[in-house]
């Protein structure tokens, strides 16, 4: 078979820019005038750069990237709905877009005209839509609103329904933009189910998303835009690694920056018998970040200084999602972990580890050394509240903690 019958999708050095009117304006009288004189100036934003890939038949290829960086760009280009400025384009089969679904839509025709209607747009006979009527309908699951106009749906129902009807398609190659993000679980649960027959099938499907673990799940093979260029192509474990490099990398700044201010504008708490003088965090690999992954092992060290005795040493380690909202802590005394007594003048190096049990997300962290007099009496000696954030990536998952707990019917 030659090269060519094995390429669904042939992209080469493809660029794509959209100019954009900016009104020039210094004053309230300039603005009076541009009224009449209608000067602009006029800015050329290139958001795709010498694009170059090609997307075999029958693969389940992804396309990831951070927002604004050229993903539903290039899809719109892949669909048609653009023309690129250079390069070429070239699509080996007949191609259905579910991207911008509902286009074709009449808001002022009810749900069960515009299902007849996008049906034809698609080259499905009446008779065949009668057929498939009663099917479409309950994928979407709007049977009590198909003889209301459109213009009454949510935007939601409006996609779930275009999509019901764009899943009959016959269409050798498939472009599916988040579809994912709208309608509950069960619905979800549905289009995962497509996916599946679409994959067994041996379709063409090119799928964006931000969601990794659906990337996962059915891509082949993944190209990542970042920047307008292609900043990586081939395995989809390598592609997700490099996506979450680059969309951690401006929190990473940000953080840093926080940071520094919390660092700054921190007020110790506690008597000074003890410090907390220095603190990191490891990740599953033991380098020090403040970027760590949900669900894999990472590592806290903290180094304390004793300017007092103190009998009993208890350290917290306490996870915030907001300022004031304990979530997670972490606290030797509560392990049944006993330091023993230490004196004026001693060091001490402390290291915990586990695996991190936090959703995605940003998080205070505090830092305390106390003397547990007791299980109910703490003396505070030092507490860095809120003295800095980590930010915890990977996949979303049920709730903001997730601790791992056989289940088994009884």
């Amino acid at each position: 078979m030659k090269r060519s019958e094995e390429v669904a999708i042939h992209v080469m050095s493809v660029s794509k820019s959209f100019r954009l009117p900016h009104q020039n304006v210094n004053s309230v009288k300039g603005a009076f005038l541009n009224i009449f004189r209608g000067r602009k100036t006029i800015e050329r934003q290139k958001v795709l750069k010498g694009i170059s890939l090609d997307i075999k038949k029958g693969e389940f290829f992804g396309i990831i990237g951070r927002n604004g960086n050229g993903k539903s760009t290039l899809l719109k280009l892949l669909a048609g709905i653009y023309s690129p400025d250079q390069g070429q384009i070239r699509i080996n089969g007949k191609l259905t877009p579910f991207i911008e679904l509902g286009v074709g839509f009449n808001p002022e025709l009810t749900g069960r005209e515009n299902v007849y209607l996008n049906g034809a747009l698609l080259g499905f006979s009446r008779k065949e839509m009668d057929e498939m009527y009663e099917e479409i309908v309950g994928f979407a699951e709007l049977e009590r609103f198909m003889d209301q106009k459109l213009k009454n749906y949510s935007s939601g129902m409006q996609v779930r329904l275009a999509f019901s009807v764009a899943i009959r398609s016959n269409s050798d190659i498939l472009l599916i933009d988040e579809v994912l993000a709208v309608g509950d679980s069960n619905f979800q649960k549905k289009c995962l189910d497509v996916f599946e027959d679409l994959k067994n099938e041996g379709r063409t499907v090119v799928f964006v998303s931000h969601a990794m673990g659906y990337i996962r799940d059915f891509c082949d093979r993944v190209a990542v835009i970042d920047k307008g260029k292609l900043a990586f192509l081939g395995d989809t474990e390598e592609a997700v690694d490099v996506y979450n490099q680059l969309n951690s990398r401006d929190t990473t700044a940000q953080l840093e920056s926080e940071n520094a201010g919390l660092s700054d504008g921190v007020k110790r708490l506690g008597n000074g018998k003890a410090r907390v003088i220095n603190y990191s965090f490891k990740n599953e690999r033991g380098d020090t970040t403040i970027r760590l992954q949900a669900g894999k092992k990472f590592g806290v060290e903290l180094s304390l200084e004793y300017y007092d005795s103190v009998d009993n040493p208890a350290i917290g380690i306490m996870f915030r999602k907001h300022a004031s909202e304990n979530l997670f802590g972490i606290n030797n005394i509560y392990n049944n972990q006993i330091f023993g007594k230490q004196l004026a003048g001693q060091t001490m190096k402390i290291k915990a580890e586990g695996v991190m049990p936090l959703a995605p997300g940003t998080y205070y962290v505090s830092f305390t050394i106390a003397d547990a007099k007791s299980t109910s009496d703490y003396e505070e000696l030092d507490n860095l509240n809120n003295i800095m954030k980590i930010n915890v990536e990977g996949d979303k998952f049920w709730g903001l903690v997730a601790s791992k707990i056989d289940m088994e019917t009884m």
